[in-house]
């Protein structure tokens, strides 16, 4: 079954993915290469490029998929299609969390602004906003990584090679950002 508008939906979900590496790139590189006087501008820009790209991405989501939880749990009660419907139940809640950083993330990230801090006032301290960036990007990973289950569901790849890419891929990501934390 075609869904108009659906192609365009999925090419901005892997641009959003791709995005987010990006973005977990040019955090990581903060602390191994000495670019402070230029590094507030690129993280600036591609945090307000993601979030503008997660925004429509949402709105695409919900337009085109209609993922509501009373859908999703009509689905889970019919044993055929209950497994496709606990993956969507974990894309429907990775994206509300996700949401959520997102916006705490921006926020607490706007207290590293001095004009920010004086004009409107912190209300989210500073520090914290590693703390939601670290959340926000495992459970981007996890989302990725049902958007990829999903994908090998469409071109009919369904074997162990399939799912443990998929296992492998998630975790890594998860172990990267763990160690570059730790750091």
């Amino acid at each position: 079954m075609k869904i108009e508008g659906l192609k365009i939906h999925r090419k901005l979900s892997w641009f959003v993915a791709f995005f987010s590496l990006i973005v977990l790139i040019i955090v990581s590189l903060r602390k191994f290469l000495d670019i402070y006087n230029f590094y507030p501008i690129i993280h600036l820009t591609v945090e307000w490029i993601l979030l503008g790209s997660l925004i429509i991405h949402c709105v695409l989501s919900q337009k085109y998929l209609k993922l509501w939880w009373i859908r999703i749990f009509k689905g889970l009660k019919n044993e055929r299609s209950r497994p496709i419907y606990i993956l969507r139940l974990i894309q429907l809640i990775t994206n509300r969390v996700i949401i959520i950083l997102a916006a705490l993330v921006v926020l607490s990230g706007l207290g590293y602004y001095e004009w920010y801090a004086e004009s409107i006032g912190i209300v989210i301290p500073f520090e914290l906003h590693v703390y939601y960036d670290f959340f926000l990007l495992i459970c981007i990973i996890i989302h990725v990584g049902v958007g990829f289950k999903f994908m090998f569901i469409r071109k009919r790849i369904k074997n162990r090679c399939s799912n443990l890419f998929i296992i492998i891929f998630c975790c890594s990501l998860t172990l990267i950002i763990i160690f570059l934390n730790i750091l």
